[in-house]
């Protein structure tokens, strides 16, 4: 596994974001090790709606009140 110092991401940039298209670019910097790699843009688990409807039957209050969440806008609390 070839290691980048951060010198090396410096001056090539370009070519190294361009080989982390094919595979991870594993970046060395202050004795950590960083990974560059793509990731998909909605990477995390997106159910089809109803997906789970099966198993977990929900009322239709709560079928209202997960409806109405979905509005708020979410971000973690910092």
């Amino acid at each position: 596994m070839p290691v980048l110092m951060t010198s090396d991401l410096k001056k090539h940039a370009g070519k190294i974001l361009d080989a982390a298209r094919l595979k991870p670019q594993y970046i060395f910097r202050d004795g950590r090790l960083f990974v560059l790699a793509p990731i998909e843009p909605n990477a995390g688990f997106n159910p089809p709606e109803g997906h789970f409807s099966e198993a977990y039957p929900l009322d239709e209050e709560r079928q209202r009140l997960e409806k109405a969440a979905l509005k708020v806008p979410q971000s973690p609390k910092r």
